[in-house]
């Protein structure tokens, strides 16, 4: 089995070796492992070291150079000159957790009718300290829809068969930042989607991540609802309140390696919980 692992780069001196190290040197099996870089035309080091790296250690890397429209462009250039069995997207500031791949690659081999796997997700800061474990539910797709993010499936911890674009296509790209949402639920409504219990990647989380749920939509905010309110009508999906569900989610969180970074943002949580408007139809 063949793993095809896409990444869009853009000046990404700073992170980009660490995450060859994760797809190359830190992962064991039966299995080979391709990446294909996107790169929109790096002006720093970012292709030296990839060049270095895939030379000194024989690593099967593709490297894709010229402008891109977008990153969810650099991605779909990406999926198109792949030639793995199953496939999934890292940008260059993460990577992911030592030896996973044999556990994905085994519960592929185990489950012939599943199209997608995804885990948890290690959340660290930009010096790569552990703040959180993104534990995410059991797939859904109503939920996934109605609350209008990716809260139950990520892009970062997500596995495809290569299979999955044959029937789904590629990334939308209408939206600048939020097509992995629409590429998920249209994945989902789909294909046969498993989650298991291991946390796959680690994912740097730049700035707050939190929000008081004041002040005026992001772009990403307005694409997300925009793209939640589409497959609403276009899948007869019945709008609830999603309140109770969002706060079983959230204390699904609450566990041993999380209580330091909870106490720490216990006022921020508080008022997420409380004014979440955005769960409300």
């Amino acid at each position: 089995m063949k793993i095809s692992i896409i990444t869009p780069s853009f000046n990404s001196e700073e992170y980009i070796l660490n995450n060859l190290k994760s797809v190359h040197l830190d992962q064991k099996g039966d299995f080979s492992v391709e990446q294909i870089i996107v790169d929109g035309g790096s002006k720093d080091k970012t292709i030296d070291i990839i060049n270095t790296f895939r030379d000194s250690h024989k690593a099967d890397i593709k490297l894709i150079v010229g402008k891109d429209k977008s990153m969810y462009d650099a991605i779909n250039k990406g999926i198109k000159a792949m030639s793995g069995d199953i496939w999934a997207c890292l940008n260059t500031d993460d990577e992911y957790n030592p030896e996973i791949f044999s556990v994905i690659v085994e519960e592929f081999r185990k489950n012939k009718d599943v199209d997608v796997i995804y885990g948890y997700i290690d959340n660290v800061d930009e010096n790569g300290k552990f703040q959180y474990t993104s534990y995410l539910p059991q797939f859904d797709l109503d939920f996934l829809v109605l609350s209008r993010g990716c809260r139950c499936i990520n892009q970062p911890s997500t596995f495809l068969k290569k299979t999955v674009v044959e029937r789904v296509g590629y990334f939308d790209l209408t939206y600048r930042y939020a097509s992995d949402y629409d590429y998920l639920i249209r994945v989902g409504n789909q294909c046969n989607v498993k989650r298991l219990n291991r946390s796959f990647t680690k994912f740097m989380v730049r700035g707050s991540s939190l929000s008081s749920g004041t002040g005026s939509k992001t772009t990403l905010e307005k694409e997300a609802e925009t793209i939640s309110k589409f497959y609403i009508d276009k899948y007869g999906i019945k709008p609830k309140n999603l309140y109770i569900q969002y706060l079983g989610f959230c204390l699904n969180h609450i566990r041993p390696n999380n209580l330091p970074y909870i106490l720490k943002k216990l006022p921020k949580i508080t008022i997420l919980v409380l004014t979440l408007k955005i769960f409300r139809y």
